[in-house]
């Protein structure tokens, strides 16, 4: 008995599950469970992914108010121009829908790689930010060898790379260090905000998931 993938190729289309009849070397069997296998993973990740990006960003944004004294802090003239188009593009998008672009709105619609891009070294350079906002509450929880924007920097930008692939509904269950970068979403998320590692622990299923793999899910899938 096949599965029916010919009706998941006309809905998902050759091209999406192309890469998982190539790596199951045309069994269609175990490629329709690959594909089911990395649904999972992804539902698995977001709680963690959830997490981090709303702490970090009320973090940074903390600290970005307390380091300007205003929660408008946004209009500042220190920003580089690639994130002063992003805050302009708020703006806009706020006056469309009739809102006025306060704080609270402004920093709710900004994307998750505009907060990690205020991490780069570009913001160290004539100490912009850096290393200003480590003497800030938010920041200073930070264990002291991790307290370093270079350090804070590598582990954002690796969980915006994991939520991009999850989010846009890509494969990631091939990344061999898939385990290693959910464990680092959770130390981020500690470092944070230890309070919320503990409720992610009564959500949190990656582990089980990655350990069931994808085999076990064939017979799963005859049902």
């Amino acid at each position: 008995m096949n599965l029916p993938l010919d009706a998941l190729l006309t809905g998902l289309s050759p091209q999406r599950l192309g890469p998982y009849l190539t790596h199951s070397q045309g069994n269609p069997n175990l490629a329709l469970a690959h594909y089911h296998w990395n649904l999972r993973l992804s539902e698995a990740l977001y709680p963690a992914l959830h997490l981090n990006e709303v702490i970090f960003r009320n973090a940074m944004h903390q600290a970005l108010c307390e380091e300007f004294a205003t929660p408008d802090w946004f209009n500042g003239p220190w920003l580089d121009d690639r994130e002063k188009r992003s805050i302009t593009k708020v703006h806009k998008e706020l006056r469309k829908r009739g809102m006025q672009p306060n704080a609270d709105k402004v920093v709710a619609e900004l994307t998750f790689g505009f907060w990690c891009s205020l991490c780069d070294t570009r913001y160290e350079h004539e100490q912009v930010l850096w290393p200003r906002l480590l003497n800030h509450a938010p920041l200073q929880q930070l264990p002291k060898r991790q307290r370093q924007r270079k350090v804070l920097s590598s582990y954002v930008n690796r969980l915006r790379q994991l939520r991009n692939r999850v989010f846009h509904h890509e494969p990631i269950w091939h990344w061999k260090d898939l385990p290693q970068r959910h464990a680092d979403a959770i130390e981020l998320l500690r470092w944070f905000n230890p309070e919320a590692v503990r409720i992610l622990q009564h959500t949190d299923r990656f582990n089980e998931i990655y350990q069931q793999g994808p085999v076990a899910l064939i017979q799963e899938l005859y049902l």
